[in-house]
């Protein structure tokens, strides 16, 4: 769809569309006749655009809805397993792929071991895991809606450059237009903790809240012997970048249950899956380790609670037993001390979105092209 509409009569036929697509998604399924009484347009202009939608495979008929009398109405939904949209995450040490519907489903996934290489090396592994899920689901790279790259680092989210990435050692890299130069399809580059809180913020919280703080704890990587911590920000029902870009670092250490559990006594852990193990156990030390942890990110968690007083404070990691340790004594900590949350009772949630909720988040900004109406000048 053109960015450069001209006259009223296609601005009025983008606008309907927009409208009609967005009704589809809210309602779930809905009628032409419901459509037209609902969004104020014309019958006939809503079956050509619905249509049009049928023909690009964006809606579908699902059946016959009730009726009162008469001929019972068409039902249109949107397309159900019909990939729409790739999301990437690429960290330290891999790179999950999925394609999803515009209903934000998983159609398929892939995962691969990564380690950072230049920016031109990265896209070439994002093209050939990309190409290959593409594939296999029988559609090519023009078909898609859209595609999203989730990194770590501070970027420039609208230009989609990366400014700097520590764990990829990138500086002022176009990422965005190296993206689009190889597979020719609009791209959107997020931080990938901004893409998890814009996962949670659309799919997981199961009620509307307009201010959100995602805050995703990573236990898997213990190479520098601290926490990987990582927040997203939704102010207004929008991402919040900050005046810089850099909204949400964290840059005080935290450090790893693993070396806590070290000083703590004599039993060592060799690895984050046989400590969580210990853990399942009730093991002493090891849950020692954790509370720890728990007291050392309790003031961050007090400072997002009373600071931004958010409707949810969404907690994702990539060790859910870990997490829901951490979630159990944050609960407490809140209870004692935190003056919003007396005030407003901000909502401690887990995130439900699993392995693939950054990846998710990463193609939020191609469903929002798809459904929202754009602000005009």
């Amino acid at each position: 769809m053109s960015n450069s509409l001209t006259g009223k009569p296609q601005l009025s036929r983008f606008v309907n569309r927009r409208l009609i697509l967005d009704k589809i998604r809210r309602d779930g399924q809905i009628s032409r006749a419901e459509l037209a009484k609902q969004t104020s347009i014309r019958p006939p202009t809503v079956s050509a655009i619905v249509k049009q939608l049928l023909v690009e495979g964006l809606v579908e008929e699902i059946g016959t809805g009730e009726t009162s009398g008469g001929r019972a109405p068409r039902m249109i939904a949107l397309s159900r397993n019909q990939p729409q949209a790739l999301g990437f995450e690429m960290s330290e040490t891999g790179i999950l792929a999925g394609l999803y519907d515009l209903g934000g489903r998983l159609c398929a996934h892939h995962q691969v071991s990564f380690m950072p290489v230049p920016p031109e090396e990265a896209v070439d592994q994002l093209y050939k895991i990309g190409s290959k899920l593409l594939d296999e689901m029988d559609i090519d790279w023009q078909s898609l809606q859209g595609v999203g790259v989730a990194v770590p680092g501070h970027l420039n989210t609208a230009e989609g450059i990366v400014r700097w990435s520590s764990p990829f050692n990138w500086r002022d890299t176009p990422f965005k237009q190296l993206c689009e130069d190889r597979w020719g399809v609009s791209t959107d580059v997020v931080n990938d903790s901004l893409a998890g809180s814009m996962a949670a913020h659309l799919f997981d919280t199961g009620q509307s809240v307009e201010n959100l703080v995602f805050l995703y704890v990573r236990f898997q990587d213990t190479s520098h012997g601290v926490v990987g911590l990582g927040t997203g920000i939704i102010i207004n029902g929008e991402p919040y970048h900050g005046e810089f870009g850099a909204a949400g670092e964290i840059t005080t250490p935290v450090t790893h249950p693993l070396l806590h559990a070290e000083k703590i006594g004599a039993k060592r852990f060799e690895t984050v899956s046989a400590f969580t193990q210990a853990v399942q156990r009730s093991d002493p030390q090891a849950l020692q380790a954790m509370e720890l942890v728990g007291a050392e990110l309790s003031t961050l968690v007090l400072h997002v609670v009373n600071l931004l007083e958010p409707g949810v404070l969404m907690i994702g990691s990539d060790v859910p037993v870990l997490r829901d340790l951490l979630l159990d004594h944050w609960h407490g900590v809140l209870e004692e001390q935190s003056l919003a949350y007396e005030a407003g009772k901000t909502q401690l949630m887990a995130s439900t979105l699993g392995e693939y909720g950054v990846v998710q988040g990463a193609i939020v900004p191609t469903l929002q092209r798809v459904f929202r109406i754009p602000q005009w000048s």
